[in-house]
């Protein structure tokens, strides 16, 4: 037997094995469709020319049985073989049915647009590219959507059970629809934002004073207003706020500042806890967030603000998020790259 003989022959063997492949498994998927007599004869010649293509050794009498196979079988299995085309169409379909289950039901992708949420989570206004971020759906009890996307065809309203309510310090995605507050078109949007107060809490805000967001630079004299402002305790046992200067790339210090001051009370307490609260400086703001306005939250209802609370319009100025809008929970930055890792 030449070589080349040999190379056409291995190659037709692989070819008749893996059609023989394709075609049980057309058979299998398809055993109570196919009229049990015509079922019988494909076994039977899958049997068939499975054994002879075992102990076969002459190209010409394999490729003759190989028509013969496709004689007696072809027109049952064309029945039932799909196109390549339709294939290619179900794997589609199905990989966008269930990238819209992931995406309703257990994880979404979000991008921060503004930076309200500065410094944990940056956006795109600040640093060009806004942090791209996963949010648990499921978490709070996923909610199905108000009608099939990309038709105006409505389901039916139901929710998946709850893991667990949501928790002081979550930073949450919610939908702002129905906040009478908000402007119409803000009304069409999910916001981000951090919760701060619980259905019940008696929420106020002592905050600081605006003039504490400016700073002198030590390296030309001028001053320049903080951006995206934190606490930090000193040594000294000092509370200082320490912020970007755009103007110049500086961290500049501001204060130190009065500790009592620039904090959130809930129910006649200071919250610290969990940690992140004792980091941001609060500012009084809006009808919700006046100074010396103490607010009681709503059953079903939530307060919430933004970390850079000097640039973040909030529940201070729009009042609360009811418990139905809540859409998840944020946890992980997914990009840019030097921005990976859990959201806290």
């Amino acid at each position: 037997m030449s070589l080349f003989h040999s190379v056409r022959l291995y190659r037709l063997k692989k070819h008749v094995r893996a059609t023989l492949k394709v075609i049980k498994k057309i058979v299998r998927k398809n055993s109570s469709r196919i009229n049990p007599d015509d079922l019988d004869m494909v076994n039977a010649e899958i049997a068939e020319l499975e054994q002879f293509l075992a102990g076969a050794d002459d190209l010409s009498q394999l490729e003759k049985r190989c028509v013969l196979f496709e004689r007696k079988t072809g027109k049952v299995i064309q029945r039932y073989k799909k196109s390549v085309l339709r294939e290619y169409a179900e794997a589609i379909i199905t990989a966008v049915i269930l990238a819209l289950v992931i995406r309703t039901f257990i994880v979404q992708a979000f991008k921060i647009p503004t930076g309200s949420m500065q410094p944990t989570l940056h956006g795109a206004n600040y640093y060009g590219t806004g942090d791209r971020i996963l949010v648990n759906k499921f978490i709070y009890g996923a909610k199905s959507p108000n009608k099939i996307m990309f038709t105006d065809i409505h389901i039916p309203y139901f929710q998946l059970p709850k893991l667990r309510l949501p928790r002081r310090g979550d930073i949450v995605v919610f939908s702002t629809e129905g906040i009478a507050l908000l402007d119409e078109e803000d009304q069409k949007k999910d916001f981000i934002k951090r919760l701060v107060g619980l259905p019940g809490d008696r929420v106020e805000i002592i905050g600081l004073r605006r003039e504490l967001l400016f700073a002198r630079s030590p390296f030309n004299g001028k001053i320049y207003r903080l951006q995206n402002p934190v606490k930090v305790y000193t040594p000294a046992g000092e509370v200082v706020l320490k912020g970007e200067c755009r103007e110049t790339g500086e961290i500049l210090t501001s204060g130190p500042i009065n500790p009592h001051e620039g904090v959130v009370l809930i129910n006649g307490k200071v919250l610290d806890d969990p940690e992140i609260f004792r980091q941001i400086p609060y500012f009084n703001e809006g009808q919700f967030g006046a100074r010396h306005k103490s607010i009681i939250i709503p059953d079903h209802s939530y307060f919430v603000l933004g970390d850079n609370s000097p640039s973040s319009k909030d529940s201070r100025f729009w009042g609360y998020v009811p418990e139905e809008n809540m859409r998840g929970m944020a946890f992980f930055v997914y990009w840019p790259l030097n921005r990976i890792g859990i959201t806290r």
